[in-house]
């Protein structure tokens, strides 16, 4: 059982599971029922795409002294067993998605499986494919916010592109920057060593251009994570205190620091990098909550909003500790 658990990756399942409760939420939806069915698909989404993702990379991952531990490539699961889960999760998803919602619901949720897929099988075969898996989180708020209404509010865009920024940055610099001296080994091409990256005695030489990217890219996520505050969708103040703007600068703050951390640590110390990552994708996540916490508040009161902020802190803390102990560092 442990080793399916590995194989989902629990400790990340909120990043995609409340893409499209924050997409619907932003649309005007704020019956609990429907929040939690279309929570239950998020997380079928996450299932889907991690797995996924496993199964096709089970070859290149076997030859990764970094990953060749993960459940599937280590053969504690079996390849069919994995295709079920995956599969399993897709039909499970859509047959919620026809049940409950809309008709243009179902058919953009269908849209983000197929790119899902698209990224999963060529991800390790075409450079750039980063942006294929954003659009498809994208698409998953935009589901969401179609869960509502047919007419998608500017808000739900936003936080929708919010995401598709924050797996830009995750995917294209974080992951990729960790195996440019694998990838370049066999032959990978990543957004990174398109750019000129590459391992040279443990040491990651990077180009001006690329930083220049991967900070532009931080910049960007964080400009638009900011844009409800500026349109006036969402207040920087509540109870007559400026709590999300302080929130805000703090987690961008944390964002840059943690770039930094990434972008200048060594594959020596590729445990700390992992650590920035980490520590980088939790206080991203936050960015969406911390936003629309006036909007949260008046539409759903303080506790729950409390709720949501600590669950998302926790729960990744959580099952890090659960399934790799002390050291929380994932098979990534």
């Amino acid at each position: 059982m442990n080793n399916y658990v590995k194989l989902i990756r629990p400790y990340g399942i909120l990043f995609l599971g409340l893409t499209p409760v924050f997409g619907a939420i932003c649309n005007g939806e704020s019956r609990f029922f429907n929040l939690s069915i279309i929570f239950i698909i998020g997380i079928l989404a996450h299932i889907f795409t991690f797995v996924q993702n496993d199964y096709y990379d089970m070859e290149i991952d076997k030859k990764s002294k970094y990953v060749l531990n993960r459940p599937l490539a280590s053969g504690e699961i079996s390849k069919n067993n994995v295709f079920l889960i995956f599969l399993f999760s897709f039909l499970l998803s859509t047959v919620l998605a026809v049940l409950f919602f809309r008709i243009a619901a179902f058919f953009v949720l269908l849209l983000s499986f197929f790119l899902m897929t698209l990224y999963n099988k060529y991800s390790k075969k075409l450079a750039g494919m980063e942006y294929v898996l954003s659009t498809g989180v994208f698409t998953y708020g935009i589901f969401g916010a179609l869960t509502v209404s047919n007419n998608i509010s500017t808000l739900a865009v936003i936080i929708s592109l919010v995401g598709f920024m924050q797996w830009l940055f995750s995917v294209g610099i974080s992951a990729n920057l960790k195996d440019v001296e694998y990838d370049s080994r066999i032959g990978i091409k990543t957004t990174p060593t398109i750019f000129g990256v590459k391992s040279t005695n443990n040491k990651l030489e990077k180009p001006l251009s690329f930083l220049s990217y991967a900070y532009g890219i931080k910049t960007a996520h964080i400009m638009i994570a900011s844009l409800p505050f500026f349109l006036g969708y969402t207040s920087i103040v509540v109870f007559n205190f400026p709590i999300p703007l302080m929130l805000f600068i703090i987690l961008s703050i944390v964002l840059i620091y943690t770039t930094f951390g990434i972008l200048s640590t060594s594959l020596t110390k590729r445990e700390t990098m992992l650590r920035y990552e980490g520590v980088h994708e939790g206080f991203a996540l936050l960015l969406i909550p911390i936003v629309l916490m006036s909007y949260l508040i008046k539409n759903f009161y303080m506790l729950p909003t409390l709720i949501v902020i600590v669950l998302i802190i926790a729960w990744p803390l959580f099952f890090l500790r659960l399934l790799f102990g002390k050291k929380m560092i994932p098979l990534e």
